[in-house]
């Protein structure tokens, strides 16, 4: 009876194992792989949580198509949180897919995010893939964080690269105060000197701020002052998401800051919010305001194309290169945990480096760095452009980038 019983348990533990091996590596039974998402619904970075809502369903979708195809018994279940920008919301959220047995997570989005949670990743024995964390600071070789964007030193190049095509020789910064915008400013204002412009000490604004006022009168000052040093062409550059509404809306009508031109980031770039407010819009449209964002390749453009009709038709709108990249990273997460096939984390970790160097995903080639994170990429510059009374997005110019710090501006539809 006792040979019998222990013939029964290695047969148990065996036959576990091989359905480990065939790409469970997470929570739920041995055939099960649930896959975790950290994503902006109800606050914060709403615009591309909710594309990355969409497009991870069909991500998940299309993975469990691939794998019955296969012939394979593993099933993918992705398991949303909703932690609407805040960072102890993030932690808490991956507390609980950890408690679940997840091993993987899609997001957080933000670096305040990202930050937060890090460590607790490390830890709980959870890695993460960001689609939307750009703070070069976390960029840290050996952490359990993969990032499937370029960071802000690249979004950096890009918008200095339009500043020169633009004749700007001055730029007053004004950036949310988190770590992500706070990394944009500080590429800009690191580049922009590096090619002979002049920076103004920057404008700051928390988190929590509702009344832009006292900002922008200090934007004024700032601009007002870079004039008298004689610089002939000033502009405002503007990092920030959602609460850029409420400021244009107040900077609306004043004489100097219509004047000027603005300059955006990735994180207002295609906000539904922003062009369905008539007064806000009307400033963005004419101030320029033009928004840069992960852009696509042509064989990316080409590869996303059905992808993007199937999220329009659900979310109401073409998702951008970040969205996408949630597409991409739930993809190279199935792949890397299939081909891990253990509960080690650190063969996980090789795994998904190993799978995304080099993966040809909807949303480009990925070359990762060292840190995990993509290394260079192109990006579009969105615009607000109105018609009467109607206002909406358009791609107006495009940084073409050939390798880290190499790259052009192209032209493309202008307002």
């Amino acid at each position: 009876m006792r040979a019998i019983v222990a013939i029964l348990v290695v047969a148990v533990v065996a036959s576990f194992g091989l359905l480990h091996s065939g790409g469970s590596g997470a929570a739920g039974t041995a055939d099960e792989l649930t896959v975790g998402a950290l994503l902006d619904l109800k606050g914060g970075w709403t615009s591309l949580g909710r594309a990355s809502r969409v497009t991870l369903r069909l991500a998940v979708a299309d993975a469990n198509q691939r794998l019955a195809r296969s012939g394979s018994s593993t099933r993918v279940r992705l398991k949303i949180i909703d932690v609407h920008g805040a960072p102890r919301a993030a932690r808490r959220g991956l507390r609980r897919l950890a408690a679940d047995g997840v091993r993987v997570v899609i997001g957080p989005q933000s670096s305040s995010e990202v930050r937060a949670v890090r460590a607790a990743a490390s830890s709980l024995g959870v890695v993460l893939i960001s689609q939307g964390s750009t703070a070069h600071a976390l960029a840290i070789r050996g952490d359990n964080v993969f990032r499937f964007v370029p960071d802000d030193v690249r979004e950096g190049e890009a918008l200095v690269a339009l500043l020169q095509r633009d004749g700007v020789d001055a730029i007053v910064r004004v950036w949310r105060d988190d770590p992500g915008n706070a990394g944009l400013a500080r590429s800009v204002r690191e580049r922009f000197r590096s090619m002979g412009g002049t920076v103004a000490s920057g404008i700051p604004y928390g988190t929590m701020v509702s009344d832009f006022g006292p900002v922008l009168e200090r934007v004024r000052a700032q601009a007002a002052s870079l004039r008298s040093q004689g610089a002939s062409r000033v502009a405002v550059y503007l990092a920030g998401f959602g609460e850029v509404v409420r400021l244009f809306r107040t900077a609306s009508g004043d004489s100097l800051l219509t004047s000027l031109p603005w300059y955006g980031s990735d994180g207002v770039a295609l906000n539904p919010r922003l062009v369905a407010s008539p007064r806000a819009a009307a400033f963005a449209a004419g101030v320029g305001y033009p928004n840069p964002t992960v852009g696509l390749d042509r064989a990316a453009a080409r590869r996303s194309r059905g992808l993007a009709t199937r999220i329009k038709a659900r979310l109401g709108h073409r998702p951008d290169a970040f969205a996408l990249s949630a597409y991409d990273a739930l993809r190279v997460a199935v792949n890397a945990s299939v081909r891990a096939g253990t509960g080690d984390l650190a063969r996980l970790k090789r795994a998904l480096h190993r799978t995304g160097d080099g993966y040809a995903g909807v949303s480009g080639r990925l070359a990762l760095n060292a840190a995990g994170d993509r290394a260079y990429g192109s990006f579009d510059f969105w615009s607000v452009c109105t018609d009467g009374a109607s206002a909406a997005w358009r791609r107006t110019w495009s940084y073409l980038a050939t390798a880290p710090g190499r790259g052009r501006i192209v032209a493309r539809d202008p307002c």
